[in-house]
């Protein structure tokens, strides 16, 4: 495990620095100036001048990128241009709405999604498993801005007052009412990864049914309960988890019109914020925080497959006998 972790560790490496040259050179190619967003429409030029070279944004691009990745290395993301604080702690004062944010979308996923599908793989072709997959085809359909607004529409305008619909309470200032205002965004970022997860589950559940080993299991007198939540449903894990790591980087970096609509001010509002004012290092410093995630995400799922099939922990299946 430890030989597989550090494999997973070091390939990363080449792959974020692909996304950081990336992310920095469509952000410094993107239309608009920090320097005019920061001094004004009516600065003159040699205050714009001086801004601009402040900011070094009159150096070329590759010294740019050369100069913020120095800094990265060293763990400092820069200073946001509009109120002069560190990137780190504008991240880190956002980041615990989104981290809590993505965490109840996920439970969402995991409890609703994982028991549906494999409801349907064992209801095959009859009626609870018709309407289960007619739902998760409806839920993969309907867009996340869709649900969160039929959702404020509910409980904003036909039944006030059941559950807020807008803003946020930190978990340290009030448990209760911070997971009232959680329930409504994080039902509306996991309905459509809901039926994503129970759909896959119930293809790779029907899968792992037809093997001959659950024919065996039954036949030598196993209980169903242990072969189904035991056996069959273990196995067919691996696909699910693969994405249910997908979808937990998406439910980090991709929760822009979520965090909008409910008024949350996590990572994804500050993202749409930032690039608006042509913040570029709250930007980039947002969007390779999202990419870190999604490798440091994968890299977990990787390991998640040495525990629940332990042949890819002992090497089999990459040529090795």
């Amino acid at each position: 495990m430890l030989r597989l972790a550090v494999s997973r560790i070091l390939s990363a490496v080449p792959v974020l620095l692909v996304a950081s040259i990336v992310a920095f050179t469509l952000l410094r190619l993107a239309p608009g100036d920090p320097a005019l967003m920061s001094a004004g429409l009516e600065a003159p030029p040699e205050v714009l001048a001086q801004i601009r070279a402040d900011m070094r944004l009159d150096e070329p691009i590759w010294l740019q990128y050369l100069a913020w990745l120095g800094d990265l290395v060293r763990g400092d993301l820069g200073t946001s241009y509009t109120d002069k604080a560190a990137v780190t702690a504008v991240i880190a004062e956002r980041l615990p709405a989104t981290i809590q944010l993505a965490v109840v979308a996920l439970l969402f996923i995991i409890v609703i999604g994982v028991p549906l599908g494999v409801l349907s793989a064992l209801r095959a072709n009859r009626l609870t498993d018709q309407l289960i997959r007619v739902g998760s085809l409806a839920g993969i359909s309907v867009p996340n801005l869709v649900v969160a607004l039929f959702l404020v529409l509910i409980f904003g305008w036909w039944f006030p007052g059941i559950l807020p619909y807008q803003g946020f309470v930190p978990l340290t200032e009030d448990v209760v009412a911070s997971l009232q205002r959680t329930w409504l965004p994080a039902i509306a970022l996991a309905a459509p990864q809901i039926g994503l997860v129970a759909r896959l589950t119930r293809s790779s559940m029907l899968e792992v049914l037809g093997h001959d080993y659950v024919a065996a299991a039954r036949a030598m007198g196993v209980r169903e309960r242990v072969i189904i939540w035991k056996d069959t449903l273990r196995n067919a894990l691996l696909p699910v988890v693969t994405v249910l790591g997908v979808q937990t980087g998406f439910l980090l970096g991709g929760s822009v019109v979520v965090e909008t609509v409910f008024g949350i001010p996590g990572l994804g509002r500050l993202l749409v914020e930032s690039f608006n004012i042509r913040d570029y290092p709250v930007t980039i410093g947002v969007m390779m925080f999202v990419a870190a995630a999604f490798v440091a995400i994968n890299i977990v799922v990787d390991l998640l497959y040495g525990v629940i099939n332990p042949r890819i922990r002992f090497g089999y299946g990459a040529g090795k006998e």
